[in-house]
């Protein structure tokens, strides 16, 4: 089951396509977003999120 902060980090990270704001407006470190959305990845078993090269974008899956 998802967790709230979960949730908030893979929707906010969406709908920004950037870590950085995404962080900022959850007021977080950038390394939270990042590991928040690693153990969501690992937890489903599939990318979430496409990283490089450039800003994230969602994978096909999202």
């Amino acid at each position: 089951m998802l967790e709230r902060h979960e949730l908030e980090a893979f929707l906010t990270l969406a709908e920004e396509l950037h870590f950085g704001r995404t962080a900022e407006r959850l007021r977080v470190s950038t390394a939270r977003i990042s590991q928040t959305i690693a153990k969501l990845e690992r937890r489903t078993g599939v990318p979430l999120f496409c990283c490089s090269p450039g800003p994230p974008s969602c994978s096909a899956v999202a």
